[in-house]
């Protein structure tokens, strides 16, 4: 048991090294999808909170299917949220794989 904890704190520990390097785009990354969800807000005139949920549930690639676009723009930008979620996610692993 006690390896498996010393094994967790090595990897936690250079994981968070090896984010450090990439932390500009990982940043930049969430506040476009958090702009995509002030555009879904906007664009479909729903509430900000059900928005943001919807954009990290589309950028997660889960999509729960409960909230979707009715709108074209908003299903142009739930594309472009989709493909900034997956290259956020990608990035992650990555760094997780890394370390």
């Amino acid at each position: 048991m006690y390896e498996r904890i010393i094994a967790f704190n090595d990897f936690a520990r250079h994981f968070f090294r090896y984010a450090l390097y990439i932390r500009e785009v990982l940043i930049g990354l969430l506040l476009l999808l958090l702009l995509g969800g002030f555009t879904i807000s906007r664009l479909e005139e729903l509430p900000l909170g059900q928005a943001i949920y919807f954009t990290f549930i589309t950028g997660l690639s889960i999509g729960y299917g409960d909230i979707s676009p009715k709108t074209g723009w908003g299903c142009v930008v739930s594309v472009g949220i989709g493909m900034i979620g997956m290259i956020f996610t990608g990035m992650t692993i990555a760094v997780a794989t890394r370390a």
